[in-house]
């Protein structure tokens, strides 16, 4: 895990390659227990979640590491060094970091990326330094050697109201091309570095995503121990998110920031994404339907000698743009989801043929052109893959003539957003449809979003 413990947790795996004798193994418990209650006794919210884990003794893995089926698995003697060299309060933030990747569905969205097993890796840096966040609002300890964003490149410009997704590409667009597809290879000596193989104290278990870890009980078939399977992880979550809000509302605890847009992003209420999509845009197609004025590009019916009277006119349907993330934090899923999505506006628009032009966009901004039927949507080519910034896809808007009047940014939102409408935009409905619901928080005010039914990666 990456609240290693530096040469304690050395130290510690010395002592378990020397085995840990019934007595260590024994103390060991009692103060993971110990400090399990600790937890719960300041920050009620958490009960349900920490005490539907299970605790599995592995003498000589020299860290303390979480699988997907909620088994938290300890080193006997690293847990004894730790708890001598930092008390009980290290053993308690051991017990905060490891529930909250499984309460953030860590190892569900690291599958969903579809990348390189060698590079998950970083992504259980990048999950780590957000956990660790919650680890010091409860004023828990961080070792030297845990992974914060401070530890994180410079470069990646990583900060805490982030996804987990985004500081992961962040942190792979800092690396050199070789590094990033073999990342234990290090980078400037930063916290990117990790053993080869398993990650040592750096391995957080496939709570975090990845593979079965060698240490790990089977996830299927495997002793009947009340470990949760998914079904029931999932009542966790909603249980522990319902008792967050409640402990906020009774001032019980110190809940961290990030646990409150976690359990606010799982909690509210879904909106059927499809019917607000199709409300916004056509409240602006209404607003356009009912403005009428005079003008010359149409003459009056009534006839004045020797004047030219202008005749009444309605103004134009508002011209709709739409801007397709096809960056590699994309999954086929998504990029097939978006494709529905424009579907169904081209279709809402298509009576008076001015159709919808389309953009995709990952670090670059391609205009495809207008689409104005079924069969035009689908053969849009969705190529990409390298970096996302839906940016350059907002200015590409802004560059064109007519300008539109209605932006739809299909993402999974893990990009950079504009700060302000780009010169041109200003009294454009800009709107972000997104995939990835709990990346809400980063888009800007100015920007309406809509979250995708289904799509929740809390």
């Amino acid at each position: 895990m990456t609240r290693s413990a530096g040469a304690v947790a050395s130290r510690a795996a010395g002592a378990g390659d020397r085995g840990s004798s019934d007595a260590e193994v024994a103390d060991a418990r009692v103060w993971m227990q110990a400090a399990r209650a600790w937890v719960i006794e300041r920050h009620p919210y958490l009960d349900v979640a920490l005490t539907s884990m299970i605790l599995v003794a592995r003498p000589g893995m020299g860290t303390v590491a979480v699988d997907a089926r909620w088994r938290l698995y300890y080193d006997p003697a690293r847990v004894l060094e730790l708890q001598r060299a930092h008390g009980i309060q290290a053993l308690a933030g051991d017990w905060v970091h490891e529930v909250m990747h499984l309460l953030r569905h860590h190892p569900d969205r690291w599958e969903s990326l579809r990348d390189a097993p060698s590079r998950h890796r970083v992504f259980n840096l990048a999950a780590d330094a957000l956990v660790n966040t919650d680890v010091a609002d409860l004023r828990l300890p961080l070792l030297e050697t845990d992974v914060t964003f401070a530890t994180l490149p410079p470069a990646a410009g990583c900060t805490r109201s982030m996804a987990t997704e985004e500081i992961y590409s962040r942190l792979l667009a800092t690396m050199p091309p070789a590094a990033a597809s073999n990342p234990s290879e290090g980078h400037d000596g930063s916290a990117i570095q990790a053993e080869a193989g398993e990650m040592g104290e750096l391995d957080c278990g496939s709570g975090a995503g990845g593979p079965q870890r060698s240490w790990e009980e089977p996830l299927t078939d495997g002793p009947d121990d009340g470990s949760p399977d998914s079904a029931r992880a999932d009542i966790i979550r909603e249980e522990t998110a319902l008792q967050v809000r409640e402990s906020a509302r009774r001032g019980i605890g110190t809940i961290p920031r990030g646990m409150r847009v976690w359990a606010d992003a799982l909690l509210d209420p879904v909106v059927d994404w499809r019917r607000e999509l199709r409300s916004v845009v056509s409240r602006r197609i209404g607003r356009a339907a009912g403005v009428t004025d005079y003008a010359f590009t149409r003459l009056a019916r009534r006839r004045v000698p020797g004047f030219t009277l202008p005749g009444m006119v309605g103004a134009a349907p508002p011209r709709i743009a739409a801007v397709i993330d096809t960056s590699g934090s994309m999954g086929r899923d998504d990029l097939a989801r978006c494709l529905g999505d424009l579907l169904g506006l081209s279709r809402a628009v298509s009576s008076d043929g001015t159709g919808i032009t389309v953009v995709t966009c990952d670090a670059d901004a391609r205009r495809i052109g207008v689409v104005r039927t079924p069969a035009q949507v689908r053969g849009i080519p969705l190529r990409g893959g390298g970096g996302t910034d839906m940016t350059v896809g907002i200015e590409e808007c802004a560059r064109m003539r007519p300008r539109p009047e209605v932006v739809v940014v299909m993402t999974d939102g893990y990009t950079p957003w504009p700060p302000r409408a780009p010169a041109g935009l200003e009294s454009a409905t800009v709107i972000a449809l997104l995939t990835t619901p709990e990346a809400a928080a980063a888009v800007p005010r100015w920007i309406r979003t809509i979250a995708v039914e289904g799509a929740s990666r809390a």
